[in-house]
């Protein structure tokens, strides 16, 4: 019998920003870029915790951008099972076809997302957009703060409905960008 893992259902917990997250993530990217080589197009820091300032999950979120999803799935595997804190989680899971999603797991706790994007897939720019645009306005980071602790309230056991609640707001800010 599988049983679910603890990281998979703890709930959520907004945390004031730390001066920490990106230096985590720089070191992420690091241990990537080695992992992945030259199958790593190109690598970000996105998220919340990329933006400083910004309350968020205490979650460094890294996206990769690989050739394909051939490409996608060797480094995926390879990862998981040369690094024993990172799992893949199914795609019938993640219910998102435009990407495969890796957790590394540390102590029991969500460490880090890693989303693994193919080239020319718009969620990468879509990721970029939003994060470039909150970076630059003090009064977005503000009113997304505030939405994300609304949601977490609401929503503390729920992952995917808190990830819902806040698509408005980001869509309001894409469109407002482009």
């Amino acid at each position: 019998m599988n049983t679910i893992p603890k990281w998979a259902t703890e709930e959520i917990v907004i945390a004031p920003y730390s001066e920490q997250w990106p230096l985590v993530a720089h070191e992420l990217i690091t241990e990537l870029s080695k992992v992945f080589d030259s199958d790593a197009l190109a690598i970000e820091h996105i998220g919340s915790t990329s933006i400083p300032g910004l309350a968020a999950k205490p979650i460094i979120d890294i996206m990769v951008m690989m050739k394909d999803f051939k490409t996608i799935d060797q480094n995926a595997l390879r990862l998981t099972q040369a690094q024993s804190a990172w799992h893949l989680v199914p795609s019938e899971l993640d219910e998102r076809p435009w990407r495969r999603f890796v957790v590394k797991v540390v102590g029991d706790h969500r460490f880090a997302h890693l989303h693994l994007v193919p080239e020319g897939q718009q969620r990468w720019e879509e990721h970029l957009t939003f994060r470039e645009a909150l970076r630059a306005d003090p009064e977005l980071i503000a009113q997304y703060a505030d939405l994300k602790h609304k949601l977490a309230v609401v929503h503390q056991s729920d992952r995917e409905a808190y990830t819902d609640g806040k698509t408005q707001f980001i869509q309001s800010v894409l469109e407002m960008v482009n």
